[in-house]
């Protein structure tokens, strides 16, 4: 009787010792499980944090376009699983690309504003028209009204310089035709706008007919005497050829101012004094 008292006894504390051993294998698993989880979850919750870090990288990069911020959102994606770096990765190819264009139009601009050449100007606004995506708009918009004020700038200083240029013109056609006038003006003295006044009025006085007669230019026997020549400066003598219209013959006038400020006409038939071929002229 006493011995089935001590089995029972034994067998009470075997199985108080197992429930015991159970119940804490069973903690101890539990606990482990929950350690596991709140590791994952810390692990999640940092894994997150640099996702977040990244997306918010990559905008930053398309706000500033700064290259240290660019830079950043590079490393930034470096840091996640690869699985997860493409769609970024692919932003930040695209934004590289639409800031290149972009800077290859603000080359071309300024290029055609330095030189003012046609092909510049067509290139600026080829480089302008291949800025397509949403991203480059403003600096498509600032480009064009940029490139419009440099056409216009030019178009206003061709403007500028072409009415220059017509005002000196109408100018110089001024002095020319006062210069021209004094010359006429002047008594005694020979141009090339009076030479054939004096030829003239001497074959009239000698009873020739003027019109029978073809005067080539004159030649000064010193420097040519444009109209604007003062009349102190002028050649002291011309000679024009002429030919009679009937062709009966052909020779010289020599139109001289003398010293005492006379104008002598002389005639030559070929290269001999015409007998009747000088004589003093004004033209009235």
């Amino acid at each position: 009787m006493k011995a089935k008292m001590n089995k029972r006894v034994i067998v009470s504390i075997l199985v108080v010792v197992l429930i015991g051993v159970i119940s804490g294998g069973v903690y101890a698993y539990q606990s482990k499980v929950e350690h596991d989880k709140r590791v994952k979850l810390e692990r999640d919750k940092n894994y997150h944090k640099l996702e977040t870090n990244a997306d918010e990288a990559v905008e930053l990069a398309y706000n500033s376009r700064k290259n240290i911020d660019i830079e950043n959102a590079n490393k930034s994606i470096e840091k996640l699983k690869n699985s997860d770096q493409k769609n970024l990765k692919n932003k930040m190819g695209k934004l590289d690309k639409l800031l290149s264009e972009i800077n290859s139009t603000k080359v071309a601009v300024e290029k055609a504003d330095s030189s003012k050449t046609e092909a510049d100007l067509l290139n600026a606004q080829k480089a302008i028209d291949s800025l397509k995506d949403e991203y480059q708009a403003k600096d498509k918009s600032i480009f064009q009204e940029n490139l419009i004020n440099i056409k216009k700038a030019i178009a206003d200083e061709k403007a500028r310089v072409e009415q220059e240029a017509k005002i000196k013109a109408e100018q110089e056609v001024k002095v020319k035709a006062e210069q021209e006038r004094k010359a006429l003006e002047q008594p005694s003295g020979l141009n090339q706008n009076n030479v054939f006044d004096y030829i003239n009025k001497f074959l009239a006085m000698k009873g020739y007919n003027p019109d029978d007669y073809i005067l080539n230019n004159p030649i000064g026997n010193g420097p040519q005497a444009p109209a604007e020549t003062p009349a102190l400066d002028i050649p002291s003598s011309f000679d024009v050829k002429y030919q009679e219209k009937d062709g009966t013959g052909v020779g010289m006038f020599r139109v001289t101012k003398t010293l005492d400020n006379r104008v002598q006409v002389t005639k030559f038939v070929g290269s001999n004094l015409d007998a009747d071929g000088m004589e003093y002229v004004g033209v009235s």
